[in-house]
């Protein structure tokens, strides 16, 4: 079945079949550990006639490296995709891009790595995975939303290995809540290269 067509879900009872997010900062990253920290995860149906609320969690801490998150998947013979946020906090101001993460499971037990993107530094997927020469190399600019001269030359890189890699950028150079388009060429040929995220709101609003 189509993951992306809307389905009635009719949960089974008494079943332990988990799902398993591994969630993945970069190695460097450390929150802060003094003051007020928040940590929330939501999961919720995405491929339903009406979103269901799956699970959810609230934690007063933070979290650093990789850590996993399971949840209950109650479907079978269906395909179901999930959406998933996540959100830290210090003192009220956001540590992570406010993004959305989909999860296709056919069956359980599935695992799945998210790996999030600190304030600063985006998680960027370009092309699939293969080594490539610095004449093929991907070029990526952000730039304002549907204003493409108006680039953030602070965000500017080329990647001999462009199938992940983290985009760093001064946070000080954005705008919080402004939404940011980006691109990805192919240097030797200016072909344009399917990139994920495209859009993406670099530095999220906090609530102090």
């Amino acid at each position: 079945m189509n993951p992306d067509t809307d389905i009635a879900m009719n949960p089974l009872e008494n079943t332990r079949n988990y799902v398993t997010l591994t969630f993945s900062l970069p190695e460097d990253f450390l929150p802060p550990d003094d003051g007020e920290g928040e940590t929330y995860i939501s999961v919720q149906t995405a491929n339903s006639t009406t979103p269901i609320k799956v699970a959810q969690s609230r934690k007063p801490e933070l979290y650093s490296g990789r850590w996993n998150f399971s949840f209950m998947h109650n479907y079978s013979d269906i395909s179901v995709k999930y959406l998933v946020t996540i959100s830290m906090t210090h003192n009220g101001v956001p540590l992570l891009i406010d993004l959305d993460y989909f999860v296709i499971v056919h069956r359980a037990p599935h695992r799945q790595t998210l790996h999030l993107s600190p304030v600063g530094r985006l998680y960027l997927q370009a092309q699939a995975p293969q080594a490539v020469q610095p004449e093929h190399t991907v070029t990526v600019v952000a730039h304002e939303h549907d204003d493409t001269t108006a680039q953030l030359a602070p965000i500017h890189i080329s990647e001999e290995m462009a199938e992940a890699f983290y985009l760093e950028y001064d946070p000080e150079t954005v705008v919080p809540g402004k939404r940011y388009t980006l691109t990805a060429t192919e240097n030797e040929y200016h072909n344009s290269i399917a990139i994920y995220p495209g859009s993406v709101v670099l530095k999220p609003f906090s609530r102090i």
